[in-house]
């Protein structure tokens, strides 16, 4: 039992007084001349609550950042090859708008990948209706009349069979 009175001594002088006791040793004690004391105890209890709004703002401010330095280290952890700096601005503004920035970021690689797929998408359809690539060294290689009296002997008789082909559609 002494042990422990000696611990709540001990804790009872480390502690520091809140900032309501110290306005009330202040408002005890005597200021200064160049301070003046509260005339009255509505400005004390106005400067009470001011203390109040005060540390509503600081605990809001605090749990703010808390939450901040929780969703920086899940995004760490998610992400580990995704730098903060090279979070595009479109992921901020959607961070802005409330959403977790793990959240923000995982939904923004959705969009990029479904993207990258649409455009394979049509890319392939397109492919699939065009005519062919333009220029030699394709498959199924169209020579034009032009193109094979310009051939040396040698391309002629390498090219044969696809200008063949190519005369075929010539008019």
């Amino acid at each position: 039992m002494p042990h422990e009175m000696l611990n709540e001594e001990v804790v009872a002088s480390v502690t520091e007084p809140t900032p309501d006791e110290l306005l009330s040793e202040v408002s005890k004690e005597e200021l200064p001349a160049e301070t003046s004391a509260p005339s009255s105890e509505e400005e004390l209890s106005n400067l009470r609550e001011e203390v109040g709004r005060l540390r509503e703002a600081l605990a809001a401010k605090e749990a703010e950042q808390e939450k901040t330095l929780r969703e920086l280290g899940e995004f760490n952890r998610l992400f580990p090859e995704v730098s903060i700096q090279s979070v595009p601005d479109q992921v901020w503004h959607t961070v802005g708008e409330g959403i977790p920035l793990s959240a923000a970021y995982a939904l923004y690689e959705k969009k990029q990948r479904m993207d990258a797929a649409r455009a394979e998408q049509i890319n392939r359809q397109n492919a699939s209706r065009s005519a062919g690539r333009a220029g030699r060294n394709t498959a199924g290689e169209y020579f034009s009349p032009d193109e094979v009296r310009a051939m040396s002997q040698k391309q002629v008789h390498e090219n044969y069979a696809k200008i063949m082909a190519s005369m075929k559609t010539w008019n």
